[in-house]
């Protein structure tokens, strides 16, 4: 992803028809102002959130162009007996337990009479899992069984992204 600036990411927030209470409660962290180069250059989607961190924008960059898509994030998926339930997240295919996991709603219109939802890693952190930079990402490959390459799975990633671009209808964004 190309790094960004608080005034790059105020204009892009800005030029986005998301809802004005979302445009107001999300924050630009200086930790994510600080990443250096090198993180920047390996991530796909970073989620920007409001203090509570369940909604908020996650910005998605892919081949096709950078997205900035509003969303809801509701942590930790449990079964009906209230135990909870390890996923395969819809991103990266990383296996995550129920504790680790998340639901992630995007709506598909302004007033979100209509959204779709994904199974999720809850950290979000998917381009750092497909690069076998967490712990989450070895407990995975051993559950699953998978020997892919790094590479392998970070383009597993960016052609999920896209599929989910897509069936989202979205438009890219552009920095002017």
């Amino acid at each position: 992803m190309k790094k960004l600036d608080l005034d790059q990411f105020n204009q892009l927030l800005e030029s986005t028809r998301i809802k004005p209470r979302i445009k107001r409660e999300v924050r630009f962290v200086t930790s994510v102002a600080d990443m250096d180069g090198q993180a920047w250059a390996e991530t796909e989607l970073l989620p920007i959130t409001d203090r509570n961190g369940n909604k908020g924008v996650l910005l998605i960059e892919i081949e096709s162009g950078l997205y900035f898509l509003p969303y809801e994030l509701s942590r930790g998926i449990t079964s009906k007996t209230g135990r909870a339930q390890p996923i395969i997240c819809d991103f990266c295919r990383t296996w995550q337990t129920g504790s680790r996991s998340g639901s992630i709603i995007f709506p598909m219109d302004s007033r979100a009479t209509k959204a779709v939802g994904f199974l999720c890693c809850a950290d979000l952190a998917c381009s750092q899992h497909v690069r076998s930079k967490t712990p989450a990402a070895q407990t995975s490959r051993s559950q699953l069984r998978e020997d892919l390459t790094d590479e392998q799975r970070v383009e597993r990633l960016k052609s999920r992204l896209q599929e989910i671009v897509d069936r989202l209808d979205a438009a890219p964004v552009s920095l002017q």
